[in-house]
């Protein structure tokens, strides 16, 4: 038997044998447990007045739940860095050396468009159903999948607003500051941030 089994199964008999919740903490710390593994344990026991021990729900993952999340966020990847894309070709356009060969900045823009076409559609359709079926059914929000990989995508658009940062800090200290970087930047800044924003809110759905 696992540790964490050996544990939880601890704490269940515990729980049922009517102790309180702060003597089982202070049993396990006893014991050489930290508090945080000690007040994990049981916290997959509900507070209720029940006779026996009711375990709380445990995030789910399935196979279809990972082909479903996984098609939609490499579907958000796209569109983001496809936009991104878009963008910047269009600020080269308006904002870039007028005597540039413009021939690569429409290759661009005509690959851009034509993934966002197809991804951005794909993205819109999963994350509706997804939003759905979660409304539906509140076990789904406690996907393993789902939580992963919103904090996964959360995590890579902090990196990429701090990359920001430190671009525009160095362009500024050496005089780089030009209209085009700075929409650039700004273009960036603002993708970035509002995808941690939408998966800060979807994760917070998975905790009510």
């Amino acid at each position: 038997m696992r540790a964490s089994d050996r544990l939880g199964a601890f704490v269940a008999d515990a729980l049922r044998a009517g102790h309180a919740r702060p003597d089982i903490v202070r049993a396990l710390t006893e014991a050489g447990w930290s508090r945080g593994e000690a007040e994990k344990a049981l916290a997959d026991w509900a507070e209720l007045s029940y006779p026996l021990p009711v375990p709380r729900p445990r995030p789910a993952v399935s196979a279809r739940e990972a082909l479903v999340y996984g098609l939609m966020f490499v579907a958000l990847g796209v569109t983001v860095f496809q936009s991104i894309n878009l963008g910047f070709a269009l600020i080269d356009r308006w904002l870039g050396d007028p005597m540039e060969d413009f021939s690569w900045t429409a290759w661009r823009v005509r690959g851009a468009l034509a993934s966002l076409a197809v991804f951005t559609p794909l993205f819109l359709v999963l994350n509706f159903r997804t939003g759905r079926a979660a409304r539906a059914d509140r076990s789904l929000r406690r996907s393993a999948v789902r939580d992963w990989l919103a904090h996964g995508a959360m995590f890579f658009a902090a990196l990429t607003l701090v990359g920001d940062l430190v671009s525009a800090v160095s362009a500024a200290l050496g005089g780089g500051l030009h209209p085009d970087f700075l929409a650039k930047s700004a273009l960036v800044a603002l993708v970035a941030g509002a995808i941690y924003l939408y998966f800060r809110g979807f994760t917070r759905t998975a905790e009510t």
